[in-house]
């Protein structure tokens, strides 16, 4: 079905859920390299299982007298709200985190702007997103859908609890973060426009292939590795 998509030149978004019962750092680790390797994904966005308020889950747990963190701002699907059987909500936390970089490493960037090539689905539009998600990851480390171009942040707007800064310590904070982060984004788009040109240029990269882009035969998916992991989920 994603070779499919791609032939048709569409850019493949997947969704993937963090914090499964039967989820430990390796386990998801793990996946998100089969992922990588056997999928033909081009963005995955990862989210932790939350109870939304208002759901049958949330309901189902504030029934059974299970903790739910009282602040309503966690419940954006990146913050930890409830207990994990095996992991503290620490380690919940950093895995979100992990997924995240994992997936968007900057070698797997490489490998889908040559999938991309290989498969016509608009390599330029690829660089873009892929460096969309990256920066917003790396950078800003919140979700690509809350990111976009040049944050804006004001002195005053402050949870009640929390004090007003003063200026003479948020502005120049502020000022200097946004000419750090500048800067790295100038080598992202340094690096992968020349990587771009240099795919542009190779006569062989739309011959390109590797096990996501190799169509097998149904009796054939026992060998691959997302078949055979345990408790392995798929993408949505």
């Amino acid at each position: 079905m994603l070779l499919e998509w791609k032939s048709a030149g569409a850019t493949v978004f997947a969704g993937y859920i963090v914090g499964f019962p039967s989820d430990t750092p390796e386990s998801i680790l793990r996946d998100i390299g089969i992922i990588q390797r056997e999928l033909a994904i081009d963005l995955l966005e990862t989210h932790c299982l939350t109870p939304l308020p208002g759901s049958e889950d949330h309901q189902k747990l504030h029934k059974a007298g299970a903790y739910l963190d009282p602040d309503l701002n966690k419940y954006d699907l990146e913050h930890v709200t409830t207990p994990h059987a095996t992991m503290s909500a620490e380690q919940w936390q950093k895995l979100y985190h992990d997924t995240w970089t994992s997936f968007y490493s900057l070698e797997h960037i490489e490998t889908v702007m040559r999938r991309a090539v290989a498969t016509n689905s608009n390599p330029g539009n690829m660089t873009f997103l892929l460096l969309w998600y990256y920066s917003c990851v790396t950078l800003e480390k919140i979700d690509p859908l809350e990111g976009g171009y040049l944050r804006r942040k004001y002195r005053k707007d402050r949870r009640p609890t929390l004090p007003i800064e003063s200026p003479f310590v948020f502005y120049p904070r502020y000022v200097a973060d946004l000419f750090y982060k500048h800067f790295k984004l100038a080598q992202l788009v340094w690096r992968y426009g020349r990587f771009r040109r240099q795919l542009k240029r190779d006569p062989d990269a739309r011959y390109y292939t590797d096990a996501a882009l190799t169509p097998f035969e149904e009796d054939e998916f026992d060998s691959l590795e997302i078949s055979t992991a345990s408790a392995v989920k798929s993408p949505v």
